[in-house]
């Protein structure tokens, strides 16, 4: 078996993923063995069970129906889901071409995804775009990946295997009565495929101008009740490269290794236990403050180490009439080392939530929580100019939750009220409540009408309250005087209300139409206040600018997201999605902040995608996405356009064959600007991959 051969493999080494075991060489000849070791161990399956490997068509009819758990943790069907959701299946998955979470993310409306350099992503949702995207929560199986130490997603540690994906819910709008603070202007869950839906073998391998892709899994009974996968993949990513064309020196490697297990404990009772680790190099160019050049900077090639591994375990039990349990519980354990910050960091999450037989016209829901974090932020290389201090430097949080969510039926068949709110407690701002009222009218079997008013916050990260960190030299002096930033612990959360109005139109099984109308109004968001000079803290011997982090700023945002699905037959479909996005900031009168307004115009009012599939034959299908993004002001980013497209052929009952070539238009372009310690500027390429997928 593919995990035997692993564990004989890597026990050679002194340790699982060792800084200098697994380097590249070593990487290559590892996955080549596992190749080898997979091919001569695995059992062949009939070819009758490779229906359970290939992605199932989705009618839109299927579509339409798909079960949506994301907006209130209660599976709903996506035609009657009362927000602004969107779901990826895994066939369109397949036939994006994308190689990573945020390239499939662009087909989303409303979010806007920028390439920064090789491994680095913006992906926001309805504004505030950044690199530091705080206002969106992303899960991976309802594990949560939004980090407590800047708030945001580190996108290049999230590699799965997009093969065992089985759909990406999204909501774009706030989420926070069902999924707590943070969910302010969306959540992504990504959820896995049961095991049972990955039996067999699957050995798939990528070569491209800009990549490399190896991925192995094997899947298998446990028992007769249970099954399982385990899986290794590793990738190797390229240099992007500069606006002058020279290597940005930012390219990456990583592997990781994971499994799923799933029994059917009795017929409406199941346990899941699953889990991964990983290990990864990444390097960047950073433009750093120093005393020994006239300009006050200078350029640190950054490597960037980053590890880590979780394991979860979920129990379900559904009865008669709606009444079901879930438990479930995650140990999540990351390590990042680059020149900007130092942390390793643990999280123990407990989640639990119960459903009431329906009384009357009520449906009632019931959940529980708490999460334990605690994290190491080593000091910085004052004498290099790395000044940054977090104090303490180990810290633990806790945080303890509650929600209760009642679905009203107000007229059978026609009009629903659904109420909730979740109740939180952390350590940073204390108590929090985060209402929703969603009411939804069906006007006929095929039409729906819905709106909502929704409360939701963003709780301070650990940076924003206990950081200092030097931006720049200001002068040589004595003393030395720098431009630093500073944490407040007096920070309040960012506060958000929420008005949206949707309307969904399924017309038989050949045409959807979906809209959602949005006003958002913010409040204590983040500022940047600037402080006078004074004494640096007691271990630097330097007087400091400092900007105080606050919450002095307000704005509102407003917009527009339409989708269209359109399928006339079997062989041809066509979606199209536009977003339109108006976002205004300002500071309040007591503020001094001069930089926060400047979020405006991160963000592109306008995006629009197509994407195509069409079957040429039995063998063949032709795949097309074409997007706009608008102009992005601030950064003085121009709007431009792109084409992807693939081509994947059943060479055989098999084995399947994609040749895929991204941004076809342009050979190179740009879409966003570092923002943290920014250097030279970098552009995203085109290229041109081939994808090769065998089952048995």
């Amino acid at each position: 078996m593919i995990n035997q051969w692993i564990m004989q493999y890597f026990s050679k080494k002194k340790s699982l993923f060792s800084k200098h075991g697994l380097k590249e060489p070593n990487i290559r000849f590892a996955m080549c063995l596992l190749c080898v070791a997979f091919y001569f161990t695995s059992n062949m399956v009939n070819a009758s069970n490779n229906s359970l490997q290939r992605l199932k068509a989705f009618s839109l009819e299927d579509l339409a129906t798909v079960d949506v758990s994301i907006l209130g943790k209660k599976a709903q069907k996506l035609v009657d889901v009362p927000a602004a959701v969107y779901i990826l299946t895994a066939k369109q998955i397949s036939q994006s071409g994308a190689t990573n979470i945020p390239d499939l993310l662009r087909l989303v409306p409303g979010l806007h995804v920028a390439q920064l350099d090789a491994n680095k992503w913006v992906v926001s949702s309805r504004g505030f775009s950044n690199r530091i995207t705080n206002k969106l929560l992303v899960m991976i199986d309802g594990r949560s990946v939004y980090s407590p130490l800047f708030g945001g997603v580190t996108w290049d540690q999230q590699n799965l295997m997009l093969e065992d994906i089985k759909q990406i819910e999204v909501i774009r709008g706030p989420g926070s009565s069902a999924w707590g603070a943070n969910a302010v202007n969306g959540v992504i869950n990504i959820i896995s495929k049961h095991s049972r839906d990955t039996q067999g073998s699957l050995v798939s391998t990528l070569v491209g101008s800009e990549k490399t892709i190896v991925s192995l899994r094997q899947g298998g009974k446990l028992s007769d009740t249970g099954s399982y996968r385990v899986y290794a993949k590793h990738r190797e990513h390229d240099d992007s490269v500069f606006l002058d064309g020279t290597d940005a020196t930012d390219g990456w490697n990583d592997v990781q290794l994971g499994f799923r297990m799933d029994w059917q404990l009795a017929k409406n009772e199941q346990l899941t236990f699953q889990g991964d680790l990983y290990e990864g190099d990444l390097s960047e160019r950073l433009s750093v403050p120093s005393l020994d050049t006239p300009a006050f900077t200078r350029i640190q090639e950054d490597n960037i180490d980053i590890s880590g591994f979780n394991v979860l375990a979920r129990w379900t039990k559904k009865y008669a009439k709606g009444v079901s349990n879930e438990l479930q519980m995650y140990f999540d354990h990351t390590e990042r080392s680059q020149w900007i910050v130092e942390d390793e960091r643990d999280i123990f999450d407990i989640d639990y939530k119960h459903s009431f037989e329906a009384v009357g016209k009520h449906a009632l829901m019931l959940g529980a929580g708490y999460r334990y974090t605690h994290d190491s932020l080593p000091t910085g290389d004052f004498f290099s100019g790395q000044v940054r201090l977090f104090t303490p430097e180990n810290k633990s949080d806790h945080l303890f939750s509650a929600f209760i969510q009642d679905d009203i039926t107000l007229q059978d068949d026609k009009w629903w009220l659904t109420l909730g709110t979740k109740i939180e407690q952390n350590q940073y701002t204390g108590i929090e409540f985060q209402p929703s009222m969603r009411l939804r009218w069906s006007l006929t079997d095929r039409q729906l009408l819905w709106g909502s008013v929704s409360r939701s916050v963003r709780t301070p990260s650990r940076a924003e309250t206990d950081s200092f960190v030097l931006l720049d030299v200001i002068s040589a002096g004595p003393p030395p005087i720098g431009l630093a930033l500073q944490g407040s612990r007096d920070l309040d959360s960012e506060s958000l209300t929420a008005l949206e109005l949707g309307y969904r139109y399924h017309l038989n099984q050949q045409f959807i139409v979906d809209v959602a109308l949005f006003y958002q109004d913010y409040d204590k968001l983040i500022s940047y206040d600037q402080a006078g000079l004074t004494p640096a803290p007691e271990s630097i011997p330097a007087l400091a600018q400092l900007a105080i982090i606050g919450n002095k700023m307000e704005g509102a945002s407003y917009g527009v997201e339409v989708t269209t699905v359109w399928t006339p037959n079997a062989k041809f479909n066509l979606t199209a999605n536009y977003s339109y996005l108006e976002l205004d900031m300002s500071p309040k009168n007591s503020s001094t902040d001069i930089s926060s307004e400047s979020q405006e115009g991160l963000s592109p009012q306008h995006q629009f995608n197509i994407s195509s599939n069409y079957q040429l034959n039995d063998k063949v299908k032709l795949n097309l996405i074409g997007r706009y993004v608008g102009e992005l002001s601030e950064s003085n980013i121009d709007s431009y356009a792109e084409i992807d497209s693939s081509i994947q052929w059943q060479l055989s009952d098999t084995v399947n064959l994609a040749v895929v070539a991204r941004n076809l238009l342009n050979d190179k372009h740009q879409e966003a600007k570092p923002s943290v310690f920014p250097t030279a500027e970098t552009e995203v390429e085109r290229e041109i991959f081939i994808k090769l997928d065998w089952f048995f």
